[in-house]
């Protein structure tokens, strides 16, 4: 059965469905997102978020190391420019996972990936 990616102690302090896409990397062994992460107040990095802004952004990468199998479809979607002329794909609308691996869908395509782990690093 999947799980929320919540479930993972390292997302656990994440809103992943309201952080934003801003870049996709696929190697051979990893897989990356550029994120501009939506840290929850539980978050040891969280502070009380800008005037203008709802949640408490920081830039960071999600990666999926010891990639074994990548799956990715849909992926053809321009990426969307906000008022400053940043580009972003999206957010992460669903991830779910279970011991065979992950599934991850946005306006960046569907992924299904095997890996060994998730990391997390804020910059």
């Amino acid at each position: 059965m999947m799980r929320p990616y919540i479930e993972v102690p390292k997302l656990r302090d994440f809103l992943l469905e309201e952080s934003y896409v801003l870049g996709i990397t696929a190697i051979p062994g990893a897989v990356t997102f550029e994120l501009d992460l939506v840290l929850t107040p539980d978050h040891a990095d969280y502070r009380a978020p800008a005037p203008d802004e709802q949640y408490c952004f920081r830039r960071g990468l999600l990666v999926f190391k010891g990639v074994t199998r990548l799956l990715w479809s849909n992926s053809g979607n321009p990426p969307a420019v906000d008022s400053s002329g940043e580009e972003d794909y999206g957010q992460i609308d669903s991830f779910e996972w279970d011991d065979a691996g992950a599934l991850l869908e946005g306006g960046w395509g569907r992924m299904e990936i095997v890996s060994a782990t998730i990391e997390v690093a804020l910059q």
